[in-house]
């Protein structure tokens, strides 16, 4: 579900914004963890979140301006649901990561992709297969180096992390992304959207720079 409706927020904001749009996750995985784990959010977390949401909303042109040819409220729709099953992905990772079997979690969320991709992704926009064979190598790329490897990473690193902390730092590729769309895909998002970046990243520096503890119930 996570990669269905973010194929599709990328299409209606562009592939920077849409990277950004889905850290909602920030806000969601560590409520997931204070209800299902009993790690409660800090303090600094309760004022980084409403930060947070706020640049989600001026980055993706919901509030604001937005570039050319967006459509933002879509958009912004469609990011947030993908971030919403992003945490829960990130909350799972989390858990089986403290098994030992970092592949496996890779493995059996891969398979499940595929499965919801080809049913929910089929039922609404179709699945098109038929490809240039260079569009297959880019896939077989991100597959492998975007997804296989930087999970077996995250893996392994997620159950060392307070919750917060851990998806603070996953929301330092809205950065890259947005660099990457601006030079490669020559996307230029507004200066309200801009600032909805900041307004994020701030969001992950004070979450980022908060010292990891896990205070329960």
């Amino acid at each position: 579900m996570d990669y269905v409706f973010w194929a599709r927020s990328i299409d209606d904001v562009g592939a920077s914004i849409a990277t950004v749009l889905i850290n909602v996750q920030v806000v969601v995985f560590p409520a997931l963890a204070w209800a299902f784990s009993g790690v409660r959010p800090s303090g600094r977390f309760a004022l980084a979140a409403p930060v947070m949401l706020a640049g989600v909303a001026f980055a993706s042109g919901a509030v604001g301006d937005a570039a050319p040819g967006a459509s933002p409220v879509s958009g912004a729709i469609c990011g947030a649901a993908a971030g919403v099953a992003y945490a829960g992905y990130l909350f799972l990772t989390r858990s089986a990561g403290g098994t030992g079997h970092s592949a496996a979690p890779v493995f059996v969320s891969t398979l499940s992709a595929a499965a919801a991709a080809a049913v929910l992704g089929g039922a609404w926009t179709g699945v098109d297969l038929a490809l240039p064979l260079a569009s297959w190598g880019w896939l077989a790329a991100l597959a492998l180096v975007g997804q296989v490897l930087s999970w077996l990473l995250i893996g392994s690193a997620l159950p060392r992390l307070a919750p917060g902390t851990g998806a603070a730092l996953l929301v330092i590729q809205p950065v890259l992304a947005v660099a990457l769309g601006t030079v490669f895909l020559g996307e230029r998002p507004s200066a309200t959207q801009l600032g909805g970046c900041v307004l994020v990243l701030l969001a992950i520096w004070a979450l980022a720079t908060e010292r990891p503890r896990a205070n329960h119930r």
